[in-house]
């Protein structure tokens, strides 16, 4: 029976909590991106297991995630596809208005999920992203019989809805925290 692992990135060594202006989160974004993963946030034992067992790893291009992906799977190559990268936050706001960014992120996504999308792909256009994701997986675990995506949280819960449409067994709701993971079947094949 294939089997698709979605599994978000290890926690990023980047400050979320001290308070930025508006017209920086451009900034911080870009910075959380370059940043490395936090060798003290270990993933759990059983993402571990899961990961020795697939056959077949995949990776966004973002750090976070291709640490990740190399701290599951020591040794093997991913799949590194943009398909996979996270949801880009808009960071379009002129203020000075000082907030932590992790607030400043929840604004801008709510906005996105609105419609609001300057300089960043639109919500409609990451659904679309995330289904070919989706079916770029399925095609990978109807090869390999498991594949790993060593991912982002976002985009995971993207491609799961999508794998749920197309027939795929698994959580509807992701789980947020760092090394979460959610495993999807297709029992019919």
């Amino acid at each position: 029976m294939p089997r698709i692992i979605l599994a978000r990135h290890g926690k990023p060594l980047w400050d979320s909590m001290t308070p930025i202006p508006g017209s920086a989160l451009a900034e911080w974004v870009a910075g959380i991106d370059t940043a490395p993963i936090d060798p003290t946030y270990r993933p759990p034992a059983a993402l571990e297991r899961l990961a020795r067992n697939s056959p077949a790893i995949a990776a966004s291009p973002l750090r976070r995630s291709l640490e990740s992906a190399a701290l599951l799977a020591p040794g093997t190559a991913p799949l590194v596809d943009p398909l996979f990268r996270e949801v880009w936050l808009p960071t379009a706001f002129n203020t000075k208005l000082r907030l932590p960014p992790k607030v400043w992120a929840v604004v801008a996504r709510s906005a996105w999920y609105s419609g609001w999308s300057p300089h960043v792909e639109s919500f409609p256009e990451a659904r679309r992203r995330a289904a070919t994701a989706a079916t770029l997986l399925a095609r990978l675990a109807s090869v390999h019989g498991q594949v790993l995506l060593a991912g982002h949280g976002l985009m995971n819960g993207l491609i799961g809805k999508r794998l749920r449409r197309f027939g795929w067994h698994g959580p509807r709701l992701r789980p947020r925290r760092y090394w979460a993971y959610c495993v999807y079947d297709r029992p019919d094949e």
